[in-house]
């Protein structure tokens, strides 16, 4: 671990127990640490000089509002990075560092991984992973995976990308990401392939997730799936955000039977029971869509940018 994640960690452990009065085993569970390793790293935070009398450290305040959005919005874990700017670009990156950094803490041999297909963040995310051997391992398509002619090619292979990495095995659901008709769909759900792939889907005990916005700036009305007569009805619709293919508005509640109806994968409102639901997302013009999928709870562990985690707690707070 490099010495500005190691510091990162420390301080987070410190805010925890000095300064949220949490116990060893309450810091372990939302961590994914062992009570042990929490001991040391708060050994190691005293020795560092981190901890005195109160906690000292750059990360301070990021420490303390990841804590306040996490009791806020009732989430296991809350990770806000400080990109070097506020450009798009800049922002994705550093989110996609941060979530590498949190699966590569988190995630256990064994484990089922199901990853969304089609965000730029997630790339980010799937890039930056470090070299793993977990075997046992299984990488998942949450949604269609398949090619299409408007689609980058490295959008296509994050759910590769990411099994490569970590050592393990890599599934992918061979189909688009949207089909044209709902009759298409429900053709290739019929395709026992397929849907054994969406069952092992809905298993998965960890999602990985990018939350989009309804915009001519989304990946969907990017890559052709979504046309300007279906964006319009989405807006009209009060639609907000959209997580693998489906859309939701402020309140979370799903707001496009059409674009659901072309959806190949999972139901949204799956997320909700996942042990680890986490979901990468930034930029203030992603605000209400980060704001519609905390309400509709599809993530438990939210990874974002300074600005964009003040926001919503002050809209939460009305602070």
């Amino acid at each position: 671990m490099d010495s500005k994640k190691n510091s990162r960690l420390l301080t987070k452990v410190a805010v925890l127990y000095f300064e949220n009065s949490l116990s060893h085993q309450e810091i372990a569970e939302r961590l994914g640490l062992s009570r042990q390793t929490v001991g040391r790293l708060l050994r190691r935070a005293k020795e560092a000089g981190i901890v005195r009398i109160e906690v000292h450290s750059p990360s301070l305040y990021a420490s303390e509002l990841e804590f306040e959005l996490e009791q806020a919005f009732q989430l296991l874990e809350v990770i806000v990075i400080s990109p070097p700017t506020t450009d798009d670009e800049a922002v994705k990156r550093t989110i996609g560092r941060a979530g590498a950094e949190f699966l590569q803490r988190r995630v256990r041999n064994k484990d089922i991984i199901g990853v969304s297909a089609g965000s730029t963040t997630m790339y980010q995310c799937a890039v930056r992973l470090k070299p793993a051997h977990l075997p046992e391992l299984t990488v998942v398509s949450l949604n269609g995976d398949g090619p299409h002619s408007e689609i980058p090619a490295h959008l296509g292979s994050i759910a590769h990308r990411m099994g490569s990495a970590l050592g393990g095995k890599t599934i992918v659901l061979p189909a688009p990401t949207f089909v044209d008709r709902v009759e298409i769909k429900e053709s290739l759900l019929s395709d026992s392939n397929i849907a054994e792939i969406i069952q092992l889907a809905y298993q998965a005990n960890v999602a990985v997730v990018g939350i989009g916005a309804i915009s001519e700036k989304a990946s969907p009305y990017q890559h052709g799936f979504v046309d300007q007569r279906l964006l319009e009805t989405l807006k009209r619709e009060h639609c907000v955000g959209e997580i693998c293919g489906h859309a939701y508005n402020l309140d979370g509640e799903l707001c496009s039977p059409e674009l659901s109806g072309r959806a190949v994968g999972i139901d949204l409102t799956s997320l909700r029971s996942k042990p680890l639901s986490v979901a990468l997302a930034g930029g203030r013009h992603k605000l209400d869509a980060i704001w519609g999928a905390l309400q509709g709870r599809y993530c438990n562990v939210l990874i974002t940018d300074e600005d964009t985690a003040r926001a919503l707690l002050k809209r939460k707070t009305g602070a």
